[in-house]
């Protein structure tokens, strides 16, 4: 059945999600689920019949944000092995419907969860989907495919856990890896996450950085294509980045240290995207010692940070395209805090907010693997959010639900301050 209902918003500030200069006084025009019309306000046509005024000259109106490095399932742990222990799979599985409200109410209206215990993705993606539970459009993983005796192998062999409650699986060798993607597609994922490498705060110091061989790599991400599948990499290092960029994976996530060398090749390999997440270490930095973060990981962050800021404004300098994620979850960096990386890229790497918001909108929504999300423009989907304020002036604006005036996602309200809502 046609939706004809036709809503006029009027904002101070219009950012398209393409990194084009912000519009002043602008205007866009929806009806039904879809844009028709955007533009400056006198440009901007008013249909006949009965039209939603919505009128926010003091506000900025964006495309709705684009999280590429969302785990729906964290929520407040200290370290990795207390996201398996002392936390019940049942637990881990109620904050997940939690946080993904959480994250609809911060103007988060599309996301790409890359690692849950269990099946809670999944589950929280098809509860959303059905109207069970307010949350942005989700594209969900299963389990993360971790190395034997790899940085996800959190336990010793004397302790025994329930593989099904686990936050990774653990594989070795090409046939394992092949059975465990088969097994996830069946199980409903739209995406596969393989840990090529260990994390900035877990060093090591012996041995290859790259916990799979090439071989095995390939294997992951052709088994995910053939399968109708993404392949995201946590890779960080040069030589992790570029295993992941050659293996074919759609996204590389955190690719922390990148280098000229690297985004040569990431150049001749279009298919894979950067997704940098520098809000969780700038977290750990600042957060660490009020939720007891261990130090020496915090200190090896603090050692680095000026490295990972590097490698950022070297892809941004070339005119590489990124998008932005924000690994949100632990106790040092909770859900709520997605725009920090919005707000780093700005205040620390000196980027116009403009193309920090590209970052979090149409470059995250080609990463999160959602078809015309993450833009502004006419025919695409009404997701979009109001922000108190001028962001090129306050992106801060975009951390806190009270400057967060409303939520549209396919043209009908979901969240914000503001009472009046569109009918």
């Amino acid at each position: 059945m046609r939706d004809d209902r036709w809503t006029r918003i009027e904002a101070g500030w219009l950012m398209d999600g393409s990194g084009a200069p912000p519009i002043r006084d602008a205007a866009l025009l929806i009806q039904g689920r879809h844009i028709v019309e955007m533009g400056p306000a006198a440009s901007v046509h008013r249909p006949g019949g009965l039209v939603t005024e919505l009128l926010h000259p003091a506000a900025t109106l964006l495309p709705g944000l684009v999280d590429p490095h969302f785990h729906a399932g964290y929520n407040g742990h200290v370290g990795m092995t207390q996201l398996e222990w002392p936390a019940t799979l049942e637990y881990a599985a109620v904050c997940a419907g939690a946080n993904a409200a959480r994250s609809l109410s911060h103007g988060y209206t599309g996301v790409l969860d890359v690692g849950c215990r269990g099946q809670i993705a999944v589950a929280t993606r098809d509860a959303i989907d059905r109207g069970v539970i307010p949350g942005p459009t989700m594209r969900a993983s299963g389990q993360i495919l971790a190395s034997v005796g790899g940085p996800l192998d959190l336990w010793p062999p004397s302790f025994h856990v329930d593989p099904a409650t686990r936050l990774a699986v653990t594989v070795t060798g090409v046939d394992e890896i092949v059975s465990v993607i088969r097994r996830q597609r069946g199980t409903g994922v739209d995406n596969i996450k393989v840990m090529v490498t260990a994390s900035t705060v877990q060093a090591t110091e012996r041995g290859s950085s790259i916990a799979f061989t090439d071989d095995e790599l390939r294997a992951a991400t052709r088994a995910a294509h053939d399968n109708g599948l993404s392949a995201a990499a946590h890779a960080e290092g040069p030589e992790g980045v570029t295993a992941a960029v050659m293996a074919g994976f759609d996204t590389i996530q955190h690719a922390s240290f990148v280098d000229d060398r690297t985004l040569d090749i990431l150049e001749a390999h279009p298919r894979s995207t950067l997704v940098f997440t520098l809000g969780v270490y700038r977290s750990i930095i600042d957060r660490g010692p009020s939720v007891g973060y261990p130090e020496p990981a915090r200190a090896h962050v603090i050692a680095r940070w000026p490295e990972m800021l590097a490698g950022v404004l070297r892809a941004y300098d070339r005119g590489v395209p990124f998008a932005v994620g924000s690994d949100c979850g632990g106790a040092v960096h909770p859900h709520g805090l997605y725009a920090q990386e919005i707000v780093v890229l700005v205040r620390e790497c000196g980027i116009p907010v403009e193309h920090a918001v590209r970052a979090a909108t149409s470059t995250a929504a080609i990463a999160a693997g959602l078809d015309g999300a993450g833009r502004l423009q006419p025919g695409a989907l009404a997701d979009l959010v109001l922000v108190n304020g001028d962001l090129s002036v306050d992106p801060e604006h975009l951390l806190s639900r009270t400057q967060i005036e409303r939520v549209l996602k396919s043209g009908v309200q979901v969240g914000g301050t503001s009472n009046d809502r569109p009918v």
